[in-house]
């Protein structure tokens, strides 16, 4: 064994193996490491290949609206990704040539997984934002935007806004006063007439006191009653002498003739007692009448302080329903000047057109309103005086009679000369304040005539249209929400899968029935295009996809420069969809009729228009509106004037024509049609939200695509392997240290790929 182990034989044979069996395992690792890593390569590359193979495959009828969703079945396309994916990898070669990948597909591995559709909005508008981004018509709608500012017409448009409303302002503070003076002097014909009243019941009422305390004299009730008392006592006494003499008489006469002269006697003597019976009976007849005339003069000397009392109690309500009414007036008026005054600074130049009506505007004096409260609580403290005077009087005597006359006769007289003073100023302001308010319900009625006739003129819809198809596709979009029948429609199934509320319609209202809310309201659009077209670019490419997409009611009637009609460069032609000439409104208003958004687009477009000739005719109004100081009323007259223009502007409009936006108001012509108007009003309620959910309720209404199953993100899944040549032992160990990318199962290295992929 020593011997063995010393043994010099054989090793130059033992060193080359200890040499070469190490550099051969290395080598095998290493071609394997190699294969593995061209594999995994070769893998991701088919993967990839594999899944936009499938998204190749994409749905012909959308990608002519610009956007893309796979148009294969979930079976199709796993059958269409291995097809690509086996293709893609050595082995699926069918060459018996040597391969040194020969990487292969691992059976029942494959998956297809969609993630987003295009009824997502985020994937919708990324869609639509790269179609429009490469077609670019964003820039004649922002040129449409910079022309309404260059052309000069944003001075005027925020002029204009800011005119009605200092007008609005102005009038309502205006109204505030004459309101609480109206009341104010509802209240004072009030008091008029109750002190009228008061000051002839009273004089009455002191005159019969005066003529009662005369009859009374200096008499009073204890004395009189005691009088009384001593007169009943003599006629009793005197009763009872009659009754004696005349029982003496009865027993006299039974005597005889003998008794006849003492009978004559008692008869005498008789007839003097009743005499005297009789003068105590008037006494006490007077007394008990002069006891019923004291009685009668206090009851009604107490229930007239009463009443005294209850009348100033009123009197004084009526001060207290006065005083805060003028305090109103006052402070409105105050607050008149105040905004006047602020206007009147912001007013530049001498042409100041339909704002020189605020140098109109009437101001009333501050010592119209002190003298009026004044005069109003003199005339009560006289009142009270007179209660006071009254109160203190017990017996009437010529002299507090007098007295009592003349407070009567002084808040009396107070009230006439405040009366006289005040009842013609009132008068006037009432009769002024009456005509202006015929004034303007004429100018009204001038509007609403002209609303009613762009009401009649609206149309747009085909009554065919109308009652058979449009009213099927709009339960198609809207859903049906009855008691018989409750469908969702395609509308709120897109809102609904984007977590969005399924609120129907639309915010936007223009009344045609309201003469000054719709004039009023028409002028906001002006300060809202001053604004517009700031920080909403990717709006602005919604906006024009729904416009070069789909039809609107002047759809093919529009013309070029040349005369031509301008046609679309469209790959379908939007004039073939189920709603007619409609589409665009539906999107921009969203109701679930034809003549709903047809009558909001004509509404709002008229309303514009509106807005731009009541913005003319301010620049020049009539020289006598502005002389009666009423702000509305100077608007109101315009408006009319304007609505006739506006009208005839929309009869154009409707006709595919292109009308000037104003020949008084912008340095250069500024053409536009109704479609540029439809523009406008996208961007002025810019909601992408729900405008993107009702184009894609029309475009599945059109193609019958649900965009629900329209996949337009997939993740793809695959697994291949290559049979490893060398030690496939020592390559899992390599596997379980993380350094391969593959897993080793048995004598062969797995690889699982994912691949996303979008349009």
């Amino acid at each position: 064994m020593r011997r063995f182990l010393y043994n010099e034989n054989g090793a130059v044979s033992v060193y080359l193996i200890l040499i070469i069996v190490p550099i051969f395992l290395f080598q095998a690792v290493l071609i394997d490491f190699a294969r593995i890593q061209v594999a995994e390569a070769e893998t991701e590359s088919a993967v990839q290949a594999a899944a936009r193979s499938v998204m190749s495959s994409f749905d012909l009828e959308l990608q002519k609206r610009g956007l893309y969703g796979m148009g294969l079945t979930q079976e199709a396309a796993i059958q269409q990704f291995n097809t690509v994916f086996e293709s893609n990898l050595s082995g699926g070669i069918t060459s018996k040539a040597f391969h040194f990948i020969n990487n292969a597909s691992v059976k029942d591995t494959s998956r297809v997984t969609p993630v987003y559709s295009l009824a997502s909005h985020v994937i919708f508008e990324n869609q639509l934002l790269q179609d429009m981004k490469l077609k670019a018509p964003i820039t004649y709608t922002l040129e449409i935007v910079d022309k309404f500012k260059k052309s000069g017409v944003r001075e005027p448009f925020q002029s204009g806004a800011q005119f009605v409303k200092d007008a609005e302002e102005i009038e309502r503070l205006i109204d505030q006063r004459e309101d609480a003076l109206d009341e104010a002097w509802r209240q004072v014909e009030v008091l008029h007439a109750k002190l009228t009243a008061y000051h002839s019941y009273y004089h009455t009422r002191l005159s019969e006191l005066d003529n009662l305390a005369a009859q009374i004299g200096l008499h009073t009730l204890d004395d009189v009653r005691g009088e009384m008392t001593r007169v009943q006592e003599d006629m009793q006494s005197l009763y009872t002498s009659i009754q004696n003499v005349d029982a003496s008489i009865s027993s006299l006469s039974k005597t005889g003739k003998e008794a006849a002269e003492r009978v004559q006697s008692l008869l005498d003597a008789k007839q003097v007692l009743e005499s005297q019976l009789s003068t105590l009976s008037q006494k006490f007849s007077d007394l008990d009448n002069l006891l019923k005339t004291i009685s009668t003069y206090s009851a009604l000397l107490v229930s007239t302080k009463l009443e005294m009392s209850a009348n100033e109690a009123v009197v004084s309500q009526l001060q207290q329903a006065i005083e805060p009414a003028i305090r109103k007036a006052k402070l409105k008026n105050d607050e008149i000047r105040t905004k006047l005054t602020g206007i009147s600074a912001a007013v530049k130049g001498d042409d100041q057109g339909a704002r020189a009506v605020f140098s109109h505007v009437s101001l009333i004096a501050d010592t119209y309103f002190d003298q009026y409260q004044t005069s109003v609580a003199g005339i009560t403290a006289l009142f009270g005086a007179f209660r006071s005077a009254l109160e203190g009087v017990y017996l009437f005597t010529s002299e507090t009679t007098n007295k009592l006359n003349q407070a009567n006769e002084a808040y009396w007289g107070e009230l006439n000369s405040f009366y006289q003073w005040m009842s013609p100023l009132e008068h006037t302001r009432m009769g002024t304040n009456s005509d202006n308010s015929v004034n303007k319900h004429a100018q009204k009625n001038k509007i609403q005539a002209l609303l009613d006739q762009a009401k009649a003129a609206i149309g747009g819809c085909s009554v065919t249209n109308m009652s058979n198809g449009d009213s099927v596709n709009y339960e198609k979009l809207q859903g049906v929400d009855a008691d018989a029948r409750k469908e969702q429609g395609l509308y709120q199934k897109y809102r609904q899968l984007n977590a969005q509320d399924e609120t129907i319609g639309s915010d936007v209202a223009y009344e045609l029935n309201q003469a000054e809310p719709f004039s009023m309201k028409a002028m906001d659009i002006l300060s809202a295009i001053n604004q517009a077209g700031e920080n909403l670019r990717n709006e602005l490419y919604v906006n024009e996809f729904a416009l070069s997409k789909f039809n609107y009611r002047t759809y093919g009637q529009e013309k070029e420069s040349s005369g031509q009609p301008k046609l679309s460069h469209e790959r379908f032609d939007p004039s073939t969809h189920p709603l007619a000439n409609q589409e665009v409104e539906y999107l921009l208003y969203g109701f679930s009729s034809c003549v709903a958004n047809m009558s909001s687009a004509y509404a709002e477009m008229y309303a514009l228009r509106l807005a731009v000739r009541t913005l003319e005719a301010l620049l020049d109004p009539r020289k006598e509106l502005l002389n009666i100081g009423s702000p509305l009323l100077v608007f109101l007259a315009c408006a009319a004037e304007g609505a006739v223009a506006a009208l005839q502007d929309m009869n154009a409009l409707v006709k595919g024509e292109a009308v000037e936006l104003s020949s008084k108001l912008s340095a250069a012509a500024l053409k536009l049609t109704y479609k540029d108007y439809l523009r406008l009003f996208l961007l002025l309620h810019s909601n992408n939200e729900k405008l993107m959910a009702r184009m894609q309720a029309l475009i599945e209404l059109e193609t019958g695509k649900d965009l629900q199953q329209e996949t337009a993100y997939v993740q793809t899944n695959a697994t291949s392997e290559i049979k490893l040549w060398f030690i496939p032992k020592l390559m899992k160990l390599l596997d379980e240290s993380g350094l391969l990318g593959c897993k080793v199962v048995g004598s062969t290295c797995q690889f699982n790929r994912t691949a996303i992929v979008s349009y």
